[in-house]
């Protein structure tokens, strides 16, 4: 039997205890709602970075695809760099001169040991330098004035005919398949351009291994190299080949590595047709030039300076001091017009006192410099205007009171001097046109060891003045430029400073 409770119903409680579950209720349902909208947040997220993870997947697998691409390149690259890599030799065949039993051998065959023991020795050079240098390809260039260097050689009895030359170079370039001598003409300068803008293009070719650089025997090459100097990885590409006795300035190049192939060229600049001896010559006092004092330079064979050690100065016994060096074979000075059909031999015999001076110049302004040529590409000086004996004996006396002769580079060059300022001999104060002309009377009588000159500011002389003007010497024995007594003195082509050729009638 069910007892009920018999406590009085109190309406109050029972509405405050409803109001405690229907709030209970309410906190439940809230608490309910917000699961449900974190959940669905969750889910929401969950989905955003599964799609994040696939795409990054994707990235991912992408990248790496295109790494393996990108390797698989860069290892066929190698490959084929590796399989293109050669060996690049520049040499200027004008100061770096084959050994004389290779040029003086019969037919071609001189040419062809040339080129064999050339290969060799580069081979070898570059093996001491790469440990995987394995059979790269040697490319030689070797850029020559044929016809002048055959004169050259001929001359000083090293051939017997110029035309052998150019049967040496057939041979040569027949040896090797890469091998050329390549006859740059007459012209000034041309071999150095070419060689320059060799340099220039192969210098960073990644197939280009190496480069054997033959042209130290120029100092005009030296601005090309010298940016490589403080860059050791790029200097260590390039080699400095030498010949004869490189110019100073190579020397102190830091950072290439050098070679000297004595078993391929001469290690002695080429003999010279000048005597290698002065005497001082009578002097007339109607003569239009005295010199007291001579300096030769022993140059290299193709118009650079030797190194120190190789210079051969030569005094007269009444001379003060030692006059200032030619420093260059061919060394600067002006020239002037000179008409087409004019002939040294002829221009001194007209109707002209023997010891006046004949200026042959043009009448017009122009200020174009010339220099000329016989049809034996011997160089030929044009006339200085006449000869003031008070500029001569100014600068005479400045000498004698200093007891330092003039730069001739310095004066004779738009103040250009080698030696900077630790040269030795007289810059300043400049001179005046009249003493102007008289230092290049007095430089005209040392003799330019290069009778092919294409120096075309050259201030040495190339011809004896006597001869020229007045149609004999005086002093058939001790003229400084008696080896020049006898050329052919019709000019027959003329060169501007451009390397342009006329051709005169």
């Amino acid at each position: 039997m069910v007892e009920f409770s018999t406590m009085p119903f109190n309406p109050n409680d029972f509405m405050v205890q409803m109001k405690s579950f229907q709030a209970s209720d309410d906190a439940r349902q809230k608490l309910f709602t917000d699961m449900i909208h974190q959940y669905t947040a969750l889910l929401d997220d969950h989905e955003n970075l599964k799609n994040d993870y696939a795409s990054e997947r994707d990235i991912r697998r992408n990248y790496q695809k295109a790494v393996e691409s990108k390797q698989r390149q860069v290892a066929e690259t190698q490959r084929e760099l590796e399989n293109s890599s050669f060996v690049l030799a520049l040499i200027d065949g004008d100061g770096v001169v084959f050994h004389d039993a290779l040029l003086q051998a019969a037919g071609g065959d001189g040419g062809s040991e040339a080129a064999s023991r050339l290969q060799h020795a580069i081979r070898d050079h570059i093996a001491s330098l790469y440990h995987n240098s394995g059979n790269w390809p040697i490319m030689v260039q070797i850029y020559v004035s044929l016809d002048k260097l055959a004169q050259k050689l001929t001359s000083v009895g090293m051939l017997r005919h110029p035309t052998e030359l150019r049967t040496f170079a057939q041979g040569f370039s027949m040896n090797q398949a890469l091998f050329s001598i390549i006859d740059v003409g007459h012209g000034k300068e041309r071999a150095d351009h070419k060689i320059k803008e060799m340099l220039r293009t192969f210098s960073d070719n990644p197939t280009c291994k190496h480069i054997v650089f033959g042209g130290c025997h120029d100092a005009g090459y030296l601005l090309n190299l010298d940016q490589y100097k403080h860059h050791a990885e790029k200097a260590a590409r390039i080699t400095l080949l030498q010949s004869t006795p490189a110019y100073r300035g190579f020397v102190e190049l830091p950072n290439f590595p050098r070679a000297q192939f004595d078993g391929v060229f001469r290690n002695v600049p080429l003999p010279d047709a000048y005597p290698t001896t002065y005497t001082q010559s009578p002097v007339q006092t109607s003569a239009p030039v005295a010199i007291h004092s001579l300096t030769r330079t022993t140059t290299n064979g193709s118009g650079s300076p030797a190194p120190p050690g190789l210079s051969n100065t030569v005094r007269a016994a009444s001379s003060p001091a030692a006059s200032s060096p030619a420093l260059t074979a061919s060394s600067l000075a002006n020239v002037e017009s000179i008409p087409p059909d004019a002939s040294w031999a002829t221009v001194g015999k007209n109707g002209v006192a023997p010891n006046e001076n004949i200026s042959i110049a043009t009448k017009s302004n122009s200020k174009k410099k010339w220099a000329y040529y016989n049809r034996e590409g011997q160089r030929l000086d044009a006339s200085l205007p006449p000869l003031e004996q008070a500029a001569k004996q100014s600068i005479e006396q400045r000498m004698k009171k200093t007891g330092k002769n003039l730069c001739n580079h310095w004066h004779l060059n738009k103040g250009k001097c080698t030696n900077g300022a630790g040269c030795y001999f007289q810059h300043d104060p400049k001179l005046s046109v009249s003493e102007m002309n008289a230092l290049k009377y007095k430089t005209r009588s040392l003799p330019c060891k290069d009778r092919y000159c294409e120096n075309i500011n050259c201030y040495l002389g190339h011809q004896c003045q006597y001869e020229r003007d007045q149609g004999s010497c005086p002093f058939p024995d001790t003229c400084h430029l008696r080896a020049t007594h006898g050329m052919d003195k019709k000019i027959s082509t003329r060169w501007d400073e451009n390397g342009n050729e006329e051709h005169l009638k």
